[in-house]
């Protein structure tokens, strides 16, 4: 008799596991899943986000049909860090990756599982299409973190390692130096051909833009259109860009069954003076734990399952991304901590966003924190721009960067988006207290914190380098709507 209700509970338990790996959209399974992701794109580069030069009525459509959000923050205000931590649901010291990746010899963690890897397990086909970011050697290239499929270059069109900007195909190097005005349309033509052809298996599109990262380009078709400079022509030409992906969507009947995410790595370049997007109302930009360099656009878009025309101004980040898809595909988390958290109730049932607060870091060092709208600073230096040496460089626009000093401060954001009244004096209290929480939770992932990759025998390199491959084993956690 015992042996029998053993084996009843053990069937119960069974079928429980099995209905909590099923997505949490009832109805579908395995819902596509499509990110497409900017370089240097700033918070109010998009007409619905304020943007008075920039034609988006692409961006602005699917935001009126979806979530516009108000507070959504990248995971860092520089490129690496920020694709590392979209990817993995960590803060980017926790996933191996502080600092940006130039000519260095280092890569993502193996020991991290990418969102990639975690959708291949649910057997969904995988495609990063344009910059990658995450480590230029072979064995850090994308298909060595979940993707079958790469078409795109290694980091930024602006670095070149030896001369040259390699254009993979997969493995296969195809073109070096590809002409930069032909990298948004050609990855729209491929992401567009990859729906079409996977459109009868669940898929995760990563498309990640080039532009409107420096030096700008566009193509021909663009060139001049906006009649507001070369910076408004790209951003029209990534606008067509996201439409084109949309309407093939629509066209295979996948609309509705696609989660589309709209985001960027980080806020507006400043230095390049009118090469630059716009933070709107924030201060700096890229580089800087002030507003503009970690507020960035967000838009998410699910015809049917996510209402439209909602803005919302709850905190979110792009590390709760990684959770959410989780929860949605049915996936398991992995052993170890994220920092993300599961905003799907969030955007679908009106709920409050789980996240009630966000560490500002820079490089490995929490420079800012977040609780609610009061936000401190720690005091710290920063590379700022001087307006007042603005140099009309015709091919990067740049401004002149200073270095300035930031004192210990607290700002409220409901009132001073800007950053500019510093109210330490009156609100000495919080300030103490979440410089603690800063310290806590400081120590809290240095202890915990992957360490990227490094490839032996290369200048630069530590002897720290692990097997290709090696993946950190253990007990899964169900990812829970």
């Amino acid at each position: 008799m015992k042996k029998a209700i053993f084996f009843i509970s053990f069937l119960i338990l069974c079928l429980l596991e099995q209905t909590q790996a099923q997505s949490a959209i009832k109805g579908v399974e395995k819902p596509n899943i499509v990110f497409i992701y900017m370089d240097d794109m700033g918070y109010a580069d998009l007409s619905c986000y304020g943007a008075p030069e920039n034609s988006t009525p692409q961006m602005d459509k699917i935001a009126d049909k979806g979530v516009r959000f108000t507070n959504f923050y990248a995971g860092s205000n520089i490129c690496s860090p920020s694709r590392a931590a979209l990817l993995t649901g960590c803060y980017p010291p926790r996933a191996s990756m502080p600092k940006v990746l130039l000519d260095t010899p280092k890569g993502l963690s193996y020991d991290l599982e990418t969102m990639a890897e975690m959708l291949q397990k649910r057997d969904y086909a995988t495609a990063l299409i344009g910059k990658w970011h995450l480590g230029y050697y072979d064995e850090y290239l994308p298909l060595n973190h979940g993707f079958d499929y790469f078409y795109g270059v290694p980091h930024s069109h602006d670095l070149k390692v030896n001369g040259e900007l390699p254009f993979y195909r997969n493995e296969e190097i195809i073109e070096k130096n590809p002409d930069n005005s032909t990298l948004t349309t050609r990855y729209t033509e491929e992401a567009t051909k990859y729906i079409r052809e996977h459109k009868d298996e669940p898929f995760f599109l990563y498309l990640a833009h080039n532009m409107p990262h420096t030096p700008l380009a566009v193509s021909d078709k663009f060139k001049g259109k906006s009649g507001h400079g070369l910076y408004a022509d790209v951003m029209m030409e990534i606008d067509w860009s996201i439409g084109e992906v949309v309407k093939e969507l629509k066209k295979q009947g996948l609309a509705k069954n696609t989660l589309v995410v709209i985001s960027s790595d980080n806020g507006p370049s400043k230095k390049q003076g009118t090469h630059s997007g716009s933070a709107g109302p924030f201060r700096e930009g890229k580089g800087t734990t002030f507003e503009g360099g970690h507020r960035v656009p967000g838009i998410v878009y699910m015809p049917g399952t996510i209402k439209g025309g909602q803005v919302i101004d709850d905190m979110v980040s792009q590390i709760d991304l990684y959770p959410t898809v989780a929860a949605i595909a049915g996936a398991d988390l992995p052993d170890y901590s994220i920092d993300g958290y599961n905003i799907w109730n969030t955007l679908t049932s009106g709920e409050a966003s789980p996240r009630k607060d966000f560490y500002y870091f820079n490089a490995k060092n929490i420079e800012a924190y977040r609780k609610g709208d009061k936000k401190v600073h720690k005091a710290h230096n920063y590379r700022g721009i001087d307006p007042d040496a603005y140099n009309d460089n015709k091919e990067n626009g740049k401004l002149k960067v200073v270095r300035k000093k930031l004192e210990a401060s607290v700002f409220d954001l409901s009132k001073d988006l800007g950053e500019t009244n510093n109210l330490i004096q009156e609100e000495q209290g919080i300030f103490d207290e979440f410089v603690q929480e800063m310290k806590t939770f400081q120590q809290h992932v240095y202890q915990t914190m992957f360490k990227p990759e490094v490839k032996e025998g290369v200048a630069g390199a530590e002897n720290t380098q692990k097997k290709k491959g090696k993946k950190k084993k253990g007990k899964k956690k169900k990812a829970k709507a």
